[in-house]
């Protein structure tokens, strides 16, 4: 287990070259905006604007049909579709799943799909908050009431996730914690 300070220091050298699909591209959050001002928003889909800079040919999947027609009027390569169920006919050299694990009803059948878009030496970079930091210890000591995302329907630790992946068919092979800087 390694600290990074951007999680852009890992996927960056994992994207630059080869079939590249990112996972969870719209994060339009539709309880609380519409998801065209979702896109508007600068961070919305930060992660796959940055992958898409280093690679043009990077595919984005969502399942969020209104978010994905908006990215393709602006030039990106994305299709809608249920991650947990998909079948693109094709594998990626890179697969990268930033913040959307935490958000799936079935997270064994999704790491089971992704390992079958894999080609034989392709990665899978999982990212997804850390549910143990110490505000959210506090909140719970002091509220009784940890701070949940209103869609998440779980939470990992480096341990079950990794269990998660070998019981899926994928081989887990580094874990970082990403601590930002501070200012």
């Amino acid at each position: 287990v390694g600290t990074i300070t951007d999680r852009m220091e890992i996927i960056a050298p994992l994207v630059k070259e080869g079939k590249v699909l990112d996972m969870g591209v719209v994060e339009s959050r539709r309880g609380r905006r519409d998801t065209e001002s979702q896109l508007e928003r600068h961070h919305s889909n930060l992660l796959f604007r940055q992958i898409c800079e280093l690679n043009k040919e990077c595919m984005g999947v969502d399942i969020d049909g209104e978010g994905i027609e908006l990215l393709k009027s602006q030039g990106f390569n994305a299709t809608t579709a249920d991650v947990v169920t998909m079948d693109l006919e094709q594998q990626f050299d890179a697969i990268i799943a930033g913040e959307i694990i935490e958000h799936l009803p079935n997270v064994g059948q999704f790491l089971e799909n992704m390992h079958r878009h894999l080609t034989e030496n392709g990665t899978l970079l999982i990212t997804t908050p850390n549910p143990f930091y110490s505000k959210q210890a506090f909140k719970i000591w002091r509220y009784n009431s940890p701070q949940v995302h209103e869609e998440h329907t779980c939470w990992f630790d480096p341990i079950t996730l990794c269990n998660l992946c070998r019981m899926s068919g994928l081989d887990p092979y580094a874990v970082y914690w990403v601590q930002p800087k501070r200012d």
